[in-house]
């Protein structure tokens, strides 16, 4: 193997290290919670959860990812131009730095049980939605989309999903483009009949390099 093409290989590596290991932890839970759910009807990490831990560890990857283009990523609510409305609470909004205020637990950083910044539109980048195991796009998130739409005008909207049912990658993509999104992203499929997952580490790479198009253009 020459020189580049290794370190081609180990550059690959790093660039989806931390997106590989979500996709593994997450893997790991839907897996374990299959297993309990054929012993037991209890016992199981509801998706609501799943989708919190998605959303705060895809946010903290993109905070480091984006620190070099004096970007950030929260949890918030988007202030609108005069400053009289908020959007729906989005789980991601990439933005310049700084807010215009952030509601924290008590504490230092280190231990601060919430972290709930409102962003002012004229900063915001781009939104990203998050959600567990997105089988099919509900009214209510159409809607949803629909309030938010006013916030979105010249900016990014993606949808992210931890997993999807193996064989709907096409038919997710199409509807949630359909819906107002500029791009549907998955960590890995999932097939219920036999317990099967298949990670999608091109699209991981395709992600991580449109979140580098992103930073670029708002240097």
């Amino acid at each position: 193997m020459s020189a580049s093409l290794s370190v081609g290989a180990k550059a690959r590596c790093l660039k989806l290290r931390k997106i590989s290991a979500l996709a593994r932890e997450l893997e790991d839970w839907r897996s374990e919670n299959e297993t309990r759910m054929s012993r037991m009807k209890n016992g199981r990490i509801f998706d609501f959860v799943k989708g919190l831990r998605l959303a705060a560890r895809l946010t903290y990857i993109l905070k480091e990812k984006l620190s070099k283009y004096n970007l950030d990523a929260n949890w918030g609510q988007i202030l609108d131009k005069d400053g009289f409305y908020l959007s729906p609470e989005c789980d991601i909004i990439i933005h310049k730095e700084g807010h215009f205020d952030r509601w924290n637990g008590e504490g230092s950083d280190m231990h601060r049980i919430m972290d709930f910044r409102f962003i002012e539109l004229e900063n915001v980048v781009a939104v990203i939605s998050c959600k567990s195991y997105l089988t099919s796009i509900s009214k209510e998130y159409i809607n949803y989309c629909q309030r938010l739409k006013p916030y979105l005008k010249g900016r990014i909207f993606w949808l992210f999903a931890e997993c999807i049912p193996t064989g709907r990658e096409n038919a997710l993509d199409t509807k949630a483009r359909s819906i107002g999104h500029d791009g549907f992203w998955y960590l890995y499929t999932w097939n219920e009949n036999i317990s099967e997952h298949k990670e999608d580490r091109p699209l991981w790479e395709k992600f991580v390099d449109e979140i580098d198009k992103l930073g670029q253009k708002k240097k």
